[in-house]
């Protein structure tokens, strides 16, 4: 691994150009193995995980049943064999990759806390590989998560229409997902350095989720809320797994989810960079 003569403390590329493929293996290296110690801390507590898993079952098995008939209502197409839960087990499935990561930003605010990150700044390891080893697991924990609600979703009866590859695709857009949208909590938690000011910020962005189509399509919605529907990244994810889920591959919808995320991941991901530099520098 490189010391600081190779490349500032600071995670800038270092000057000589001999050395870029250096940097980045270890940049690799450092967020690879500062990742394995995130994923091993957000498993081992049980309550890290059990929360994001049962408030979208809840509302999977309960929703699925109590507003069933709503299918019959005139623009309702819910796809799939016919049932609310078709229409319904996809929004779930991006409710579980949003919550994977809604609170994710007071993770590391313990380290910085307790003084681990301290530790860490006093090696050579690269500042910026702190936070791609708090960001990359990201990706694994929103697609385990949605992993599990959609085997739960099977189990109560949804279908997956185009089988393995599809399934495995719906795993990939949310973990891009859960690494696109951490931005919401880690950009608070770096600039308020406070988890209970953070944890209610989070709480904020929750709307966003609901006023999307995870529960009823754009038609059933009042003129304002499509309008809010229409540029919600949470609706273009959903829109690109329930073909996968009810119908077939719609690449069109797929594209634009892949674009949404690429958008909002550069936007919050940009203003978390410049929130951690503020908070280590």
């Amino acid at each position: 691994m490189h010391g600081p003569s190779h490349s500032d403390r600071g995670g800038r590329p270092a000057d000589h150009p001999g050395l870029v493929t250096a940097v980045i293996g270890d940049l690799i290296y450092e967020s690879w193995y500062l990742g394995l110690r995130t994923l091993r801390r957000f498993y081992r507590v049980p309550a890290n995980w059990i929360g994001i898993i049962v408030f979208p079952l809840i509302q999977l098995f309960v929703f699925s049943q109590l507003f069933k008939d709503i299918i019959q209502l005139p623009g309702f197409r819910a796809g799939g064999n016919g049932s609310y839960l078709a229409y319904l087990a996809p929004g779930q499935i991006a409710f579980t990759a949003f919550f994977a990561v809604a609170w994710s930003g007071s993770s590391i605010l313990v380290e910085y806390r307790n003084g681990y990150m301290d530790k860490l700044r006093a090696t050579p390891i690269r500042r910026v590989s702190i936070l791609f080893g708090e960001l990359a697991p990201l990706f694994l924990e929103s697609a385990v998560m949605a992993g599990g609600i959609l085997a739960l979703s099977i189990v109560l009866g949804a279908t997956i229409k185009t089988g393995i590859v599809g399934a495995a695709m719906i795993l990939v857009l949310s973990g891009l997902f859960g690494m696109a949208w951490a931005g919401t909590s880690f950009v608070p938690a770096f600039l308020t350095k406070s988890e209970q000011a953070t944890g209610t910020l989070s709480l904020l962005f929750f709307p966003i989720a609901f006023m999307s189509t995870a529960f009823v399509p754009p038609a059933l919605m009042p003129g304002w809320l499509q309008t809010v529907n229409a540029w919600n990244p949470i609706t273009f994810l959903i829109e690109a797994i329930r073909p996968l889920m009810v119908s077939g591959y719609d690449w069109g919808a797929i594209g634009k989810a892949l674009l949404a995320l690429a958008i909002l991941g550069t936007v919050l991901q940009s203003a978390t960079l410049w929130a951690f530099r503020r908070l280590t520098a």
